[in-house]
């Protein structure tokens, strides 16, 4: 009878134990591969008038993010990421004699702050979401660009932009779906909208942009 409940106690510390180890798993950290949009403004759209028009353009890059638990339902947030973008434009039988490949490309960088609601659905699924704030700045290059449309034969080499910067208010869900208790995947979607501000020789652009985002990748728990 003592076997047995020496046994007992044995194997009820180990499941203590191991829920405590479990539990100790208060932090976690991911590395995702991004995808968003990009906000560029610039004057050569406008062949050097003075005023630099915005637009947009999708990006992709990487992030990590590190979520830590402040109780069973709730964590603070913080990201880093990269994004960039590359188009390459070779010229055909109808182009000009000497027209050059044209290239653009666009880098970026982001850091994100905020809080998530963390919902546990079994014991690897876990839902998250929550608000946050973004700050996000990115250029965009342009190299053998028409600055006019109607003298095509007037061409830059070589072109950059000045850094646009963005802040966000952001709102995201996602899932953590855990393979092991130290491992697993995670995704989300997001919607963000804010502010960006934009400077170039003088002229100034503001404008209030909107945009969609998306993230996968790994997720470690310890």
């Amino acid at each position: 009878m003592n076997r047995i409940l020496t046994a007992a106690l044995l194997l009820a510390a180990s499941a203590t134990m191991a829920v405590a180890a479990e539990a100790s798993k208060t932090k976690i950290l991911a590395v995702e591969l991004t995808s968003g949009t990009a906000d560029i403004a610039t004057e050569s759209s406008t062949g050097f008038t003075g005023f630099s028009p915005a637009f947009d353009h999708s990006e992709w890059g990487g992030r990590l993010e590190y979520w830590n638990m402040m109780g069973p339902d709730y964590a603070l947030t913080a990201g880093a990421g990269i994004g960039t973008f590359s188009e390459e434009d070779k010229p055909g039988s109808n182009a000009l004699a000497g027209d050059k490949t044209a290239k653009f490309t666009q880098s970026s960088w982001n850091l994100r702050l905020g809080g998530d609601r963390v919902v546990k659905l079994s014991e690897r699924s876990i839902l998250y979401f929550g608000p946050g704030i973004e700050y996000w700045s990115g250029k965009a290059k342009f190299e053998n660009i028409v600055v006019d449309a109607s003298q095509p034969g007037v061409i830059i080499p070589s072109y950059e932009t000045k850094n646009t910067t963005r802040i966000s208010l952001d709102a995201r869900i996602g899932g953590h779906l855990m393979v092991s208790p130290n491992w697993g995947l995670t995704a989300q979607v997001g919607t963000k909208v804010g502010h960006a501000n934009y400077e170039e020789n003088g002229s100034k652009t503001t404008w209030w942009p909107s945009s969609m985002s998306g993230a996968l990748g790994l997720a470690f728990g310890f």
